[in-house]
């Protein structure tokens, strides 16, 4: 059995045990490489707007990674 065969058979075997909402997420996340990968090909701008509806996202949170993640550049910036 090649690799690719062998991967759809681990990945059928794995979707037999799914219920039918988790059926349901796997079939969007394949539409949506499918969409990433024609947008790709046609070299289109893929916006990811809405995918993240539903999560609550702490802002604070954000700005205080962004601080840290950004820390070196400052203190390489000031000759620290």
């Amino acid at each position: 059995m090649n690799k690719e065969a062998y991967t759809q058979h681990e990945i059928y075997n794995m979707l037999r045990g799914l219920s039918g909402p988790e059926l349901l997420s796997v079939a969007d996340f394949i539409s949506f490489l499918r969409h990433r990968k024609q947008a790709a090909a046609k070299g289109t701008i893929l916006k990811m707007e809405g995918s993240l509806k539903g999560y609550d996202i702490d802002l604070e949170d954000l700005k205080g990674f962004r601080q840290e993640t950004w820390k070196h550049v400052d203190e390489e910036a000031s000759g620290g």
